[in-house]
């Protein structure tokens, strides 16, 4: 099993390549779902995720303003 070491802002992590995959999934479902902290199980412990700073927003709506439809109940 391969294991990486990764250090963030002087904090050192020890993480196997699975580790690593699950990670990654545990952040793409945070992204799907901003306001909820995502779980993942890892080889070397629980995985936690959730996004911070939610930008996404700007992306999931057009700046092109498109025709309304008004419905009417006659």
């Amino acid at each position: 099993m391969n294991q990486f070491e990764v250090t963030i802002n002087g904090t050192t992590l020890q993480l196997t390549a699975e580790d690593v995959v699950v990670m990654s999934t545990a952040m793409m479902e945070a992204m799907r779902n901003p306001s909820e902290k995502t779980f993942r199980k890892g080889t070397s412990g629980n995985i936690y995720a959730k996004v911070l700073n939610d930008q996404s927003g700007t992306q999931r709506f057009s700046k092109h303003s498109s025709a309304g439809v008004v419905e009417t109940d006659c």
